[in-house]
């Protein structure tokens, strides 16, 4: 055995490699493989959904453009009563900005603590790379301030892109107001942004 064989030998043997050894099975409870691939459109939506209702920070974030991976930086427009309330907070939304605003609303829970996202789609405008869909929406987040609602309802329109990676996401998400009584996911989002 030549010299510099007989190190990388004893090097190996010394530093205990863990090439082939198994990796640590994941937690029981660990929401990793619950998302679908950002492939289709439309499993960013459904993962929009199932990171509300997991509370799934990660999630939830995954569905936005951050700007990195050619399309373009996500940004939402509020309704107009969350633009009247929370208007300087909106000048420069990004994908930053729903990361900070959906933990605040997510540490906010007790563990019984129930939230989901129904969508029902009013319209859909697609071509090979872009879609452009419209849903009314209920939001139910069970947060712990009792000086809050715990339900959003009104109407969204997503604008979705696929970058050159086939990989999908939502580039703008334009927020309505539908019936004078119910909140909107915009007043959600400038309440729990701080």
């Amino acid at each position: 055995m030549t010299r510099l064989a007989a190190l990388f030998f004893l090097a190996g043997l010394a530093g205990g490699c863990q090439l082939f050894a198994p990796r640590d099975a994941e937690e029981p409870n660990s929401t990793s493989g619950q998302f679908l691939p950002p492939s289709e459109a439309t499993n960013v939506i459904a993962n929009l959904q199932k990171a509300v209702e997991l509370k799934s920070v990660a999630g939830y974030v995954g569905c936005f453009s951050d700007g990195s991976t050619g399309l373009p930086p996500f940004a939402f427009i509020p309704s107009s009563e969350g633009s009247a309330q929370y208007g300087p907070l909106f000048q420069n939304w990004t994908a930053n900005e729903e990361r900070s605003y959906f933990q605040n609303l997510s540490a906010q829970v007790t563990v019984a603590s129930a939230s989901s996202l129904t969508l029902i789609q009013k319209s859909i405008l697609s071509a090979a790379d872009s879609n452009i869909v419209e849903y009314d929406y209920v939001l139910v987040f069970e947060h712990t301030d009792g000086s809050f609602p715990k339900s959003a309802a009104g109407h969204m329109q997503l604008a979705l892109l696929r970058n050159s990676n086939n990989v999908w996401a939502i580039t703008r998400w334009s927020d309505f107001k539908t019936t004078s009584s119910a909140t909107t996911w915009s007043l959600f989002k400038g309440k729990f942004s701080n």
